[in-house]
């Protein structure tokens, strides 16, 4: 009995499992490049820009269009990109450029030669500080000892556009203040340039997801066939192991909530909310099966039938029983027992053979 529950569920997760590897095998060509995109913040101050800086080959570079907003720092293109900074001069070739998205890009190694500045790449964060004067060292000092306290990934969020749950539209994170406590400050700034504060509690649910990661979850499921886990749905509106089509994934425009759009057979379209979770991704997928169970499982079109009505009827594998009614809330492997609720479920050889 033991054996095969254990069975059970590696065959169970099976369905979920082979699913994400597909998918993150097609996530990781998306979210794999050569180079890796930075925030940039001059003075304490990030800069809100379609350009971002860039570790490239090991090597820290800045979009000329950005390296034009430092301070001290000027540009002339009239016969090629020449940079003029405090300390020197510097004409932009193959030996401190790159070209990316059609855009110039500057070593910032170039950068810290010619001009009267100095700065820190943070890792943790992705993000790139530069500063030009005492205070603005500060600043940015304040904030990188701030990154380096943050708990897990949080650091991740700091100069990106974000959604935050319980908040409408998308904000970027211009700032961050924590000292090692319970709670996190998030200096936010909304679309309009409307700036507010947002405290986190440092040992919660993350709050925040970026928009980066938002695309991810599009890659991951958008334009693929589920079937509906209806044990962990709490008064869902479609059949049990119904068939639908993950349309998209999106934030909530009253307050950033995850939806899951899906498409019915008959074509009717539906948002499932999700909640404010740790792991998203987890609790998406928790809520389909991404391969047919029937066809994975055998099922009979009797059993099936079953299933889609969350009846068990003797005769039934565990693995039906287990699509039927999802986890049991204990099991007795001695006694071949799986209890849910007030119902009692005993089964021999491998089959339910009473419930009481």
């Amino acid at each position: 009995m033991k054996k095969h529950m254990v069975l059970l569920l590696a065959a169970l997760l099976l369905l979920i499992g082979s699913f994400t590897s597909i998918g993150a095998e097609k996530a990781s060509a998306a979210q794999a490049p050569v180079y890796t995109e930075l925030a940039t913040f001059v003075d304490g101050k990030l800069l809100i820009s379609p350009a971002k800086s860039l570790v490239a080959k090991g090597s820290t570079y800045v979009p000329v269009k950005l390296a034009a907003q430092i301070p001290g720092i000027s540009i002339d293109a009239s016969s090629g990109i020449v940079l003029t900074g405090g300390k020197g001069t510097a004409k932009l070739d193959a030996t401190n450029s790159m070209l990316y998205q059609n855009s110039n890009y500057v070593a910032f190694k170039t950068l810290l030669k010619i001009g009267n500045l100095d700065g820190k790449y943070a890792s943790s964060a992705n993000c790139l500080f530069v500063w030009t004067t005492d205070e603005g060292k500060t600043k940015s000092s304040e904030m990188l000892y701030s990154i380096s306290k943050l708990p897990g990934t949080i650091g991740g969020v700091v100069g990106k556009k974000v959604y935050a749950f319980g908040h409408p539209g998308s904000n970027w994170v211009t700032g961050v203040s924590y000292d090692g406590g319970s709670t996190i400050e998030f200096t936010m700034q909304k679309e309009d340039g409307t700036v507010w504060t947002l405290l986190d509690p440092a040992d919660g649910a993350e709050s925040l997801y970026t928009a980066e990661y938002l695309q991810y979850l599009k890659t991951v499921y958008n334009g693929y066939p589920a079937w509906m886990n209806n044990s962990v749905i709490q008064d869902s509106p479609f059949k049990n192991m119904e068939k639908v089509t993950i349309l998209n994934i999106v934030p909530d425009p009253e307050d950033s909530t995850l939806l899951i759009r899906v498409r019915r057979a008959n074509g009717q379209e539906f948002d499932m909310t999700t909640e404010a979770a740790d792991d998203v991704q987890d609790e998406i997928n928790q809520y389909f099966y991404f391969k047919n169970p029937k066809t994975v499982f055998k099922i009979s079109d009797k059993m099936w039938k079953a299933i889609q009505e969350e009846k068990v009827v003797v005769g039934m594998t565990f693995e039906e029983v287990y699509l039927a009614w999802g986890e049991p809330d204990e099991t007795d492997d001695s006694l071949g027992l799986a209890v849910y609720g007030n119902t009692y479920l005993y089964f021999r050889n491998s089959k339910l053979a009473y419930i009481l």
